[in-house]
Parts: structure tokens; sequence; C-alpha cells
């Protein structure tokens, strides 16, 4: 209509001066948030003196609350039972001094040992059924003083006297041993003893390297031929299968490094997976009943124990087979040339 007042679509807050869109309803608001509002009110309440006024008021109706309690509390005060002093406390039973609660403890044990003799009728505690110490009277042989003891046969009145007396005697022992102590002593002669670690040097049966160790309950030069060892007579156990100490150098040199197989040189310095590594193949296998020991194990190529597996025996036509493939290989090739190419430990010597 005309004559109305335009509602306008944006206004600038009287706070911070920015502009802030205006709602579709309502009074038309001159902030823009209702922090602004806030703050423009305590800025006047400051400027016009009302902000002191109100701290005033809110100190008084604490203080006024405080002393209202204060003086609750008073009202409510019980005396202490034992000294009288007001405790604003209702659920304390003393005042919390070291002589009251001494006594307020005593009490509580005594009720305690009465309602317990009444029930079974002696108290918890045998102290409180013995009568008192037979009393002794004496005169002190130190101070000649008479007193009452309830030792018999005590000689002094006091712990004090006794100790005099006993320090007394310490102290002429002392003076007497004095000189003693005093004399020149001769310096010891120093003794060198001989250390007690022993060393003991043994050969390795899987290697036959000699080595020093200072257990003699060490057979093997490393841990690798260790584990070499334990993996055969394992193999063995495994198969429930005779074990006797077998000798892998020994063994090798009875068969002049030559494979019981082909009949080809072994390459000695090369090892699994080569073609031409030395192994320990099984006459009779594991696995057909055969046992661990010297006269069952004999050389073999890698190659050809692997191929061999658990059989007892090769025929001719794969005897010469093996020879022209172990003479094929010709020159020893390097150890990372078989890696991953060469046939699998599983298939091989293990089931020999």
């Amino acid at each position: 209509m005309p004559g109305d007042r335009m509602r306008p679509e944006w206004i600038n807050c009287a706070q911070c001066d920015q502009k802030a869109p205006v709602a579709g309803d309502g009074p038309i608001p001159k902030y823009c948030s209702a922090n602004c509002r806030s703050r423009f009110n305590k800025t006047r309440a400051r400027e016009t003196g009302r902000a002191d006024e109100w701290e005033r008021r809110r100190l008084t109706r604490q203080a006024q609350a405080a002393a209202a309690r204060e003086e609750a509390r008073r009202s409510a005060a019980v005396p202490c039972p034992y000294c009288a002093t007001p405790m604003t406390n209702p659920r304390r039973k003393q005042c919390g001094k070291s002589e009251c609660r001494k006594a307020f403890n005593a009490e509580r044990m005594r009720e305690y040992q009465r309602r317990y003799k009444e029930k079974h009728g002696h108290f918890q505690s045998r102290l409180y059924d013995r009568g008192k110490k037979r009393q002794y009277t004496i005169t002190c042989a130190r101070c000649d003083r008479q007193a009452v003891v309830t030792k018999r046969g005590a000689s002094y009145c006091s712990h004090t006297c006794w100790y005099e007396v006993s320090h007394a005697k310490h102290a002429q022992v002392e003076l007497a041993w004095k000189p003693l102590l005093a004399a020149p002593r001769m310096a010891r002669p120093v003794v060198l003893r001989p250390l007690r670690r022993r060393w003991f040097s043994a050969c390795c049966p899987m290697c036959r390297a000699w080595f020093v160790t200072d257990n003699p309950r060490d057979q093997n030069c490393s841990p690798r031929c260790g584990r070499r060892s334990a993996k055969d007579k394992r193999r063995a156990l495994e198969r429930n299968a005779f074990v006797a100490p077998v000798s892998r150098p020994e063994v090798y040199e009875r068969d002049h490094w030559t494979c019981q197989l082909c009949g080809e040189a072994v390459a000695r310095d090369e090892v699994v997976p080569h073609p031409q590594a030395p192994t320990l193949d099984h006459v009779v296998p594991l696995a057909q009943g055969g046992t661990h020991e010297p006269a069952n194990v004999q050389l073999a190529h890698y190659l050809c124990n692997s191929i061999k597996t658990d059989r007892l025996q090769l025929d001719q036509r794969a005897v010469e087979e093996l020879g022209s493939r172990i003479g094929q290989i010709g020159a020893i090739p390097p150890y990372g040339a078989f890696r991953g190419s060469g046939p699998s430990r599983s298939s091989g010597s293990a089931s020999a």
C-alpha cells in the first residue's frame, strides 16, 4: 500500500558496520548477529555505568549466599563428645584431634570386644584375658636404686644402666686390643691364579675343519654344520631308521670324490643347488627302510641324487644319460647361475 514503509533487503550493523541480509518477516534487525548485539549492549553498559552496578549486585548476592551457608553450618554444629569442640560436619564422630581420635578408636574397640565375648565366650585377642606380669623388686647393680621389674634375674633398673655397663666393658676390650691393631702388618704376596676358563680343540665331523671352543660338548665348528648334522639325523628318525654317526668328509674321501651313480668327478668347492655339488645318497633310501650309517651312504652329484629320488638303483640308460648331462656341463659355472633353474630340494636329496 502507498504510504507503508518499504522493507529493506540489506542493513548496516550498528556494531561492526557490515552489511547483513534482512529476513522476509519479523521486525527489522539492527545487528548482523547476536554476538554483535551482546557486544553493543556491554559497551553501552560500561559507558553508562550500569556494568559496575551489575557487578556490585552479583558480588553482594554471592556474599549473602556464603554467609547463609556458614550460618546454617554453625546452627547445625554438634560438639565433640571428647573435647566439646563444635563440629560443622554432622557425619563426624570426633573433631579429628589426635587425642579425640585415639579415645574414639579405643571406645570402638572395647565395644567390639564386648560384643565378641558375648557371642563366643572370650575376647578375640587373648591379651585381654591375660593377667598382669609378675613384678620383682631389685637393687640396680650400677646406681644402687630400688626398682620394680617384670623379668626374673634382672640386674639393672633400666636399659640406660645396662648400656652404660656394657659400653664400659667394650671400651676396656678395645683399649686392650689397640696396641695389637696398631702393629705393622706385612704385605701379602700377590699370587696369580690361572684362569678357570679352559679351551678345547676338536675336528668338525661335517667339514673336517679344526676349531677351538671353551665348551667340551661342542661337536661342530659352526651353527651351519650343526644344522646339517641335525637335519640328517632328524630325517632318519622320522622314518624310524637306525642312526649312526656319519662324517661327510670321510665318506667323500672313501669314494675318491667320484659320484657313485654316474661315475663322474664331483666339484669339491661347489654347494647345493649346483648340479655337480657333493651330496650324500642313501644306497637303500630311507623311504624303503634304509639306515643312516656309513655303510648305507655314498657320494653323488646333487643332480644325480635328485633324479634318483627314492629308487633303489638306476637302470643303465639313466646312468648313461646322467654321464652325458654331467659331461655337457663342462666348466663349472658360477653359483648364482643355478639359482631357480636347478632341481628342487624337496624332490632331490630329501627323498633319497
